[in-house]
């Protein structure tokens, strides 16, 4: 299915580019003045998870499952943001985005730290956001921490999909350059630390793995790309990228779209040490200690290179929304591929506080082409897996919103598993 997506994608571009073509000039950019703000937002949510476990193979002195990390019903503050920008004109901009609480995002829950830096960057020169376009042929320059080349500009549910889990959602530290041919052609060069491989439910909650005390369950954990402990370039085992998109807008911004193909490699680390847990990231996962008159209990690797390759679109017509992804990975010799689709459609209400309201629909699918031993102590890790998420946002005005969401899993394992959680997010933004 992703090759069809990606098929019907590139058709529907090719017909349509003698049309794209014909691009009339837009009005001049602002002046170059200093400008600076601030943005402050607040999660708070209600979360349901269904209760399930499946059993571990592995030779523990008791018997162990992967279970749900906090089955049952939950009202939790999620995060508190805070966003800090400055900028001058279109030649310099720079950002720090900090959180505390973060529940969602920390990996091990209970354990990981409780507030971080997301973002912390400066850049030379300009890069368009959403589907902005230069006036002219540009460059820009870009260093710190800040989010990956093909991530989603935005997200129509909190939720996330199995793709953007699994290879997407975290911040890298990196030097990006780039700019544009033209107005629309655009490209992207990049040397980063690269985010450490590391495990996770992708569900709202991580689950707790190598803590001394498991205060939650271990979850259905996925391979994914985690969040990056670092502030500061390391060239140790330096990430290369590179990415090449195509960005038209329509005069009336009423239809446009922003597509680009990338890649990603790296030397992965014999171990990468992660905040709150004891077990090691990158090739340290994959590669359990041997038990003594047991069979081998680790993945098949071979080598330690990781490659990612792949591509987003992401298009607006109207108050329609579409994002489509697709990212095929190579962590040593272990193949795994991961696709979504995403769409919904904003409706202007203006019906008491109630302004708009946003139905939304995610597919998510997860292949891994490889086998572990029955021993290996994640067998989540292999299982084929897709996710359904469908949701609603409802704006209240005055930064405030409210999605309520529900997600379905499928996956491919021993035993049957009823894999189901709703979460409603109440976010007020500043």
């Amino acid at each position: 299915m992703p090759y069809k997506l990606l098929a019907v994608t590139g058709a529907l571009l090719a017909v349509c580019f003698p049309l794209f073509a014909q691009d009339p000039p837009e009005t001049a950019p602002s002046k170059d003045v200093w400008s600076w703000g601030h943005k402050i937002e607040i999660r708070a949510d209600y979360r349901w998870s269904a209760n399930e476990k499946h059993p571990v193979g592995f030779p523990f002195p008791t018997p162990q499952f992967e279970t749900t990390p906090d089955p049952g019903s939950h009202v939790e503050l999620n995060v508190a943001d805070l966003q800090l920008d400055l900028g001058y004109g279109t030649w310099f901009a720079a950002r720090a985005k900090g959180h505390a609480i973060a529940k969602h995002r920390r990996n091990p829950t209970s354990t990981d730290r409780k507030s971080d830096v997301d973002e912390l960057w400066v850049r030379i020169g300009q890069n368009p956001e959403f589907l902005e376009r230069p006036e002219k042929t540009s460059f820009f320059l870009q260093a710190g921490k800040f989010p990956k080349m093909e991530r989603q500009p935005i997200r129509l549910l909190e939720s996330y999909g199995l793709a953007a889990t699994s290879f997407n959602r975290f911040e890298d530290v990196q030097v990006l350059a780039g700019g544009s041919v033209g107005r629309n052609l655009y490209w992207r060069v990049q040397a980063a630390n690269g985010n450490p491989l590391f495990m996770r439910d992708p569900n709202a909650l991580a689950g707790d793995n190598g803590t001394q005390e498991r205060k939650l369950g271990t979850g259905f954990p996925i391979l994914y790309n985690a969040e990056t402990e670092d502030l500061f370039l390391n060239n140790d085992h330096l990430q290369v990228g590179e990415g090449l998109g195509y960005r038209w807008q329509r005069q009336d911004e009423t239809l446009g779209f922003d597509a680009i193909v990338f890649h990603y490699r790296r030397k992965l680390a014999k171990t990468q040490k992660l905040s709150g847990t004891f077990y090691g990231g990158d090739l340290d996962l994959l590669l359990v200690d041997e038990v003594p008159g047991v069979d081998p209990v680790g993945l098949p690797t071979t080598g330690n290179q990781k490659d990612e390759y792949g591509a987003r679109v992401y298009a607006e017509w109207h108050a329609a929304t579409l994002i489509a992804q697709y990212t095929k990975q190579d962590v040593a010799g272990l193949q795994r591929e991961g696709w979504e689709l995403e769409t919904g459609y904003s409706f202007p209400l203006h019906l008491g506080p109630v302004e708009s309201i946003q139905p939304a629909f995610r597919i998510s699918n997860l292949d891994n082409h490889f086998t572990s031993p029955p021993r290996f102590p994640a067998p989540s890790l292999r299982w084929d897996w897709q996710k359904l998420d469908g949701g609603v946002r409802i704006g209240l005005g005055h930064g405030l919103d409210v999605t309520a969401e529900y997600t379905q899993h499928h996956v491919y394992s021993r035993r049957k598993l009823n894999l189901r959680e709703a979460l409603v997010t109440v976010r007020w933004r500043v």
